[in-house]
């Protein structure tokens, strides 16, 4: 089967982009998702997808969007990136937001029109203008690095790490990483992550079902009571069913990932019929790697002889 057009499309993209510079040569294409990322080292991650206008909502207006998460929120003056984004020609659509930035570039209309990959002029305005605008944020990280240094304080510095908060904090980005090995998530097509719902917030991890076409609407449910969880996932799916299910004729489910599934959010949980619970494990294997010229004696684990 040939690719997408939206494979063929970030193919191009990161073949132009490790041509270009080193800052950018980190682009890799993800054809399952029909996306492609770049990394950073002041950056969670950043994805470049085609979708339809995640910042109005409108279903008609097919934009390419680049979402970047940085580390730490105060590395970004959202203020003076949307002005740098301006005079350097690449601002489109631009919403910034707690660390989260979204930028995108109309180009089309109508949810079944394809990019013009005949025309190489078209492909070569949108490869400059992805490359324009991660250079823009990129400098302006730099520069901001020098201006903002974290304080750390002795007690954080002697507290104890608290490895369940850590995982929580990554879970998003486990998941999405590993999403094309998850047997849970093979039916379904990736969209997003930190997808914006109007003035709601934002959708942790938005998918659509490759057979039924309905969207799939992914809570992690972290730090947030059991109602919360149920609560925010609920608007969620509301918001998707008007703008983006309904004009399409498909329905919309939930997911909440949690580590622990309390009675309280079972109870939540039950007469929602669109919404299931999933949990997670993480577990740490140690396995030995048998070097030449040494016996199975020699470790740690050797017998002390009497």
């Amino acid at each position: 089967m040939p690719p997408s057009w939206q494979v063929e499309f970030f193919e191009r993209l990161v073949a132009a982009s490790r041509a270009a510079e080193p800052a950018l040569a980190s682009a890799k294409s993800h054809p399952r998702k029909k996306i492609a990322s770049f990394a950073h080292p002041q950056v969670r991650w950043i994805e470049c997808a085609f979708d339809t206008n995640r910042i109005t909502g409108n279903t008609q207006s097919q934009v390419l969007v680049i979402q970047c998460a940085v580390k730490r929120a105060t590395e970004i003056d959202g203020q003076a990136l949307q002005a740098e984004l301006h005079d350097a020609g690449a601002s489109g659509d631009v919403r910034i937001d707690d660390g989260l930035v979204l930028l995108q570039y109309r180009w089309g209309y109508g949810q079944g029109e394809s990019f013009p990959l005949h025309d190489p002029r078209r492909v070569k305005e949108l490869i400059d203008w992805t490359h324009a605008a991660l250079r823009v944020v990129f400098r302006h990280l730099q520069r901001r690095q020098t201006l903002i240094t974290p304080a750390a304080s002795a007690t954080d510095a002697a507290a104890a790490p608290d490895y369940a908060l850590a995982l929580e904090k990554y879970l998003e980005d486990l998941l999405v990483d590993g999403w094309d090995s998850l047997t849970w998530a093979a039916s379904l097509q990736y969209h997003g992550r930190q997808v914006p719902c109007g003035d709601l917030g934002f959708i942790d991890i938005l998918a659509q079902h490759r057979t039924t076409g309905d969207f799939v609407v992914i809570e992690l449910k972290r730090d947030k009571s059991d109602d919360e969880v149920i609560g925010q996932l609920s608007r969620y799916m509301g918001w998707i069913a008007e703008h983006r299910a309904a004009p399409t004729g498909v329905g919309v489910r939930g997911i909440v990932v949690v580590h622990e599934v309390t009675p309280r959010l079972r109870s939540a949980a039950l007469p929602l019929t669109m919404v299931d619970l999933y949990t997670y494990d993480v577990a740490v294997s140690l396995d030995r790697l048998d070097l030449p010229g040494r016996s199975h004696t020699d470790g740690p684990d050797a017998q002390t002889p009497d």
